[in-house]
C-alpha cells in the first residue's frame, strides 16, 4: 500500500508550521526539518496490509494535529503534540520498515544490566539504592515493553548508577589481585565465613561487576539505537 495520504497529511502539516506565528525560530526550524526528512522517508515506504491499523491511526493523528493550529491555541500543548506526532511518524517507520528488532535487543540489556546491579550494589550502598530503583526498573522494563517514552527515560536511569557500582567493584578486584591473601582474610574476618567462599566472595563479583560494565555499555548503546521506536 502507497503512503499517499500520509505524505498529503505531512505536507500540510508543513505549510501549517511555515505559516503559522504561534512556532518561531530554532523550534520552527527543527520542525521543519523532522518533517522534511520523514516525508522522503515516507516516501520510500510500501506500507504491508498487516500494519494497515497503525498507518490509519497515524494519518487519522496527522489530520487531527492539523485542526491545532488556531490563533488562541495554547503555545506548550501545541508544541507537545507537534513533538508527540514526530516520535509517533518515526516509531511507526521503524514498523514500516521492519526495523523493531532493536527493542529486544534493548529490552535485553536493561533487564541484563538491572539485575547485576540489584546483585552488586547492596555490598557497598546497602540495599537503600537498589530499593530506590526498583520502581524505576520495574516500572522502565514495563514501559520499553509498551513503547513509552517515560518508561524509556526511566530505564536509562539504571545507566549511571549501574557503571558507577561496577567501577566500584572492579577498583576493589584490582586491589584483590596485588592483595589476595589479605582480601581474603578480611573477608574471613568480616564475614566469618569458610576459606573457599572467602575466595568466591573476593573473586566472582569484580567479575560479575566488569560484566555489568559491558551490558551497562551496551544498554546506553542499544538505547541511542532504539530512541526513535518509543513514543
Amino acid at each position: 500500500m502507497k503512503t499517499v495520504e500520509i505524505l498529503q497529511v505531512l505536507n500540510e502539516l508543513k505549510g501549517k508550521i511555515e505559516t503559522t506565528t504561534l512556532i518561531e525560530g530554532r523550534r520552527k526550524e527543527k520542525y521543519l526539518k523532522d518533517i522534511s526528512n520523514l516525508y522522503l522517508e515516507y516516501e520510500q515506504i510500501e506500507i504491508d496490509e498487516s500494519l494497515k491499523q497503525i498507518y490509519t491511526s497515524l494519518v487519522k493523528k496527522g489530520k487531527e494535529l492539523k485542526g491545532e493550529f488556531k490563533i488562541d491555541a495554547d503555545v506548550k500543548a501545541l508544541y507537545s503534540k507537534i513533538e508527540y506526532y514526530i516520535r509517533y511518524l518515526k516509531a511507526a517507520k521503524a514498523d514500516f520498515k521492519g526495523q523493531t528488532s532493536y527493542l529486544n535487543k534493548y529490552i535485553k540489556s536493561f533487564i541484563f544490566t538491572s539485575i547485576l546491579f540489584m546483585a552488586l550494589s547492596p555490598q557497598y550502598f546497602g540495599f537503600i539504592l537498589p530499593a530506590v530503583f526498583f520502581v524505576p526498573i520495574f516500572l522502565g522494563l514495563r514501559g520499553v515493553k509498551s513503547r513509552s517514552k517515560q518508561g524509556f527515560n526511566l530505564s536509562l536511569a539504571v545507566i549511571p548508577v549501574a557503571l558507577m557500582t561496577s567501577f566500584i567493584w572492579i577498583r576493589y578486584g584490582l586491589y584483590a589481585m596485588t592483595n589476595y591473601q589479605k582480601a581474603i582474610m578480611d573477608v574471613v574476618s568480616d564475614t566469618g565465613r569458610s576459606i573457599s567462599v572467602a575466595k568466591a566472595l573476593v573473586t566472582v563479583p569484580p567479575i560479575l561487576a566488569m560484566i555489568l560494565l559491558g551490558f551497562a555499555l551496551l544498554q546506553a548503546y542499544r538505547g541511542y539505537k532504539s530512541k526513535d521506536l518509543f513514543v
